[in-house]
């Protein structure tokens, strides 16, 4: 449970919540003092997120192999399989817009949409729908919530744990469902930007503030929509869930990065 936790929480480190506040008063060199509103500032960051997010399998495997019982192990098998097969079009989908943008850098990608006004789903919706869909695979939320099928599998890979060690398990859960939200909206959704709202430019402390509070807004609205599609979608069976990812959303991926690619190479990708 403590290695899911952690995991899903160490990735809030790169996510850009409000561009940069420039103080009103200089250091003792006269140099103005330049704040990121953020944890770490990587050359890698969507690699580093990528990571991260793919070593979240580890929590839910163990925890359902080292209970001992049949039900948590094909808990933990189908998740793991589950999680493993959408990595792959959630990789496709942002990969289209890495080869646009030409960085790994979050703030990058959120400068360049709110310096031009048009967020990325406007450009690449197929590559939007690709990162939601496995997004929402990738954090067992319904209709993908086949490692907790509680009708088959009594609760799926955490029916052996109770109390604190439950929690941390939904926790984890929930921080993997933010992040994944403060990522879509980072890569498509213009991240801190809104039309008509301080924008790259304005480094005020004030103008952070309402950043920040227009990022956290769009994240309220993401996971909205996660809920509203959790009471409105039924569960898929197994087969369908596997048949979804290797015979649907794979191809897709594929022919929209080779897309890309050929645009990229033409200087078309706008």
């Amino acid at each position: 449970p403590a290695l899911a936790f952690v995991i899903a929480m160490v990735t809030f480190a790169v996510i850009p919540w409000a561009g940069v506040i420039e103080w009103p008063w200089p250091d003792e060199a006269g140099n103005p003092i330049v704040v990121h509103t953020q944890v770490a500032s990587l050359d890698i960051g969507v690699l580093y997120m990528l990571a991260l997010g793919a070593m979240s399998v580890y929590g839910v495997v163990l925890a359902g192999w080292a209970s001992n019982s049949k039900y948590a192990f094909y808990g933990g098998m189908r998740a793991t399989a589950q999680m493993l097969s959408y990595e792959i079009p959630l990789g496709l989908g942002i990969l289209t817009i890495l080869l646009v943008g030409s960085t790994l850098r979050l703030e990058n990608i959120v400068d360049a949409q709110a310096a031009s006004g048009i967020w990325n789903v406007f450009l690449h919706p197929v590559a939007f729908l690709l990162v939601f869909i496995a997004g929402l695979a990738e954090t067992n939320r319904a209709p993908f919530d086949l490692a907790e099928c509680e009708q088959e599998l009594i609760a799926g890979y955490h029916t052996e744990y109770s109390a604190m060690k439950f929690a941390l398990f939904f926790l984890a859960e929930y921080a993997h469902m933010t992040i994944n939200s403060a990522l879509l909206i980072v890569l498509f959704l213009g991240g801190w930007h809104f039309w008509f709202l301080p924008g790259v430019e304005d480094t005020t402390w004030m103008a952070a503030l309402i950043k920040f509070g227009v990022f956290w807004a769009k994240i309220m609205a993401v996971l909205g929509l996660y809920m509203l599609i959790r009471w409105t979608v039924p569960r898929f069976r197994f087969d369908q869930l596997m048949r979804l990812a290797w015979k649907g959303l794979i191809p897709l991926g594929m022919v929209v990065v080779a897309g890309t690619g050929v645009l990229v190479a033409l200087g078309w990708q706008r």
